[in-house]
């Protein structure tokens, strides 16, 4: 069943943004007070103020908007939304027992695909262009293609970390299928579905087992997308060592790093590795500080990721406001110690870690994460007119602090609009909802899971 008419969505057609704000993340073009954005064949064609459209484009009126480029979420476990919001007090090992041990082995491949479906148009909703998917639901490759045809449905540039199994009794191939993999599902680059792999650390596994893994992402040239870094987990110094060998750089992406010592975090910004932090699972369940100070004591800029939405909401608006609180204040502590403190973080942080430093983290760089002339035409166009907002005195403050999902008007990935006048397009949520009410009964009644307050009905 599709839940989507893409008739409704309309196609990449020549389009022309006219007389919005314009924030381009892009250090030359800088931003723009009024300003205009043309697109052709899903990329944008020019920013500048004054601009003329050609004859063909269709006119988006961007006058009490402001234009950003997509927001980028660098880690998020998709196939959770089935399971949203039925863990609000777990701990990381509460976590693992319920998730990976326990919802995830009752699981089938529909659910898996609901679940991922979901996730992608709430990112969507929230302004998400652009997210990185560690799918550890792969328990065999029907679940894989359901994963797939659920990102492939919605319309959101997608990195597809293939990650471990829901279960070990299925037949999993994982990972080493991932060559194959990469031939048979995905054969072009320019896709809006990628390929990386969803590895384990060496703290975690074996190291030869974790070394086969990072070659292997190696030799099929995609990035390794690992967890690292966790209070209570695996064994300390490793990731150093893989670094001595030559097994980080730019291609391998850390996840939450809450743990890792000094000598780590220099090996990380000597090999350009990049680290996305996951603010809120981090601080609730037990994970760590988020490391924001370490990345920017060492000149590494961090992305952010949602990670589960069993107890976190969907939106990056609650990640940047989480890391600016948390960095300001740590800062202002040490002042009042008499300390010395380091610079505090501002609103042009915020915007780049979900903006540039995604696009680094999914190695897309040039690709998308600003405005810029031949860029991915991955447009966020911001209500500035409403109550939450006005009057907009700062356009970055605004959108870093001021705004969130309600303002998210219109959502275009590569020139096709998803989201326009606050309303996804061509989405069908009853069906969906009927649908997703219907799985979430089958896997809790499955794993006998009780909610801890009543269950809601379609």
């Amino acid at each position: 069943m599709s839940f989507i008419d893409n008739a409704k969505r309309g196609k990449a057609a020549p389009l022309f943004i006219r007389s919005a704000g314009i924030i381009t993340m892009d250090p030359t073009l800088g931003d723009f007070v009024t300003g205009d954005i043309s697109v052709r064949d899903g990329k944008i064609e020019a920013v500048g103020e004054r601009l003329t459209p050609a004859p063909d484009a269709e006119i988006i009126d961007g006058r009490a908007m402001i234009a950003m480029p997509g927001l980028i979420d660098a880690h998020r476990h998709l196939w959770e939304g089935v399971i949203r919001n039925s863990l609000p007090t777990d701990d990381l090992f509460e976590y693992f027992q319920h998730v990976n041990e326990g919802f995830g082995g009752h699981y089938r491949p529909e659910d898996a695909y609901l679940g991922t479906l979901v996730g992608a148009l709430g990112a969507i909703d929230a302004g998400i262009t652009t997210l990185f998917d560690w799918s550890h639901i792969q328990t065999n490759r029907k679940y894989t293609s359901a994963v797939l045809a659920a990102l492939r449905e919605s319309g959101l540039r997608t990195v597809f970390a293939y990650g471990p199994a829901g279960r070990r009794d299925q037949g999993a191939t994982w990972p080493g299928d991932l060559l194959a993999l990469k031939a048979e599902e995905f054969p072009s680059d320019d896709a809006l579905v990628t390929l990386a792999l969803g590895g384990l650390s060496p703290e975690h596994v074996p190291a030869e087992f974790a070394a086969y893994m990072f070659d292997l992402a190696r030799d099929a040239d995609v990035v390794n997308t690992v967890h690292a870094g966790l209070n209570g987990m695996g064994k300390g110094g490793e990731i150093l060592e893989f670094a001595r060998q030559g097994r980080l750089g730019p291609k391998v992406n850390l996840v939450h790093c809450n743990t890792l010592s000094a000598d780590e975090w220099k090996a990380i910004a000597d090999t350009g590795t990049t680290v996305t932090t996951t603010p809120m699972t981090e601080m609730q369940m037990g994970q760590g500080v988020p490391p924001v100070q370490k990345a920017r004591d060492v000149g590494v800029t961090i992305s952010l990721g949602v990670d589960v939405e069993t107890s976190e909401p969907s939106d990056l608006w609650t990640q940047m406001r989480l890391i600016y609180g948390l960095q300001r204040m740590n800062t202002f502590e040490l002042q009042f110690a008499g300390k010395e403190h380091p610079p505090r973080i501002d609103c042009n942080d915020l915007l780049n870690y979900v903006t540039t430093a995604g696009a680094a983290a999914t190695a897309m760089e040039g690709k998308i994460g600003s405005l810029a002339p031949g860029t991915q035409a991955d447009i966020l166009l911001l209500n500035a007119r409403h109550i939450n907002v006005m009057p907009v005195n700062d356009m970055r403050s605004a959108v870093a602090l001021g705004m969130d999902a309600r303002n998210v008007d219109t959502v275009m990935v590569a020139g096709r609009i998803l989201k326009q006048g606050g309303q996804l397009l061509g989405v069908d949520l009853d069906a969906l909802g009927r649908e997703l009410y219907a799985s979430r009964d089958y896997v809790f009644a499955q794993y006998k899971f009780e909610l801890p307050s009543p269950a809601h009905r379609l």
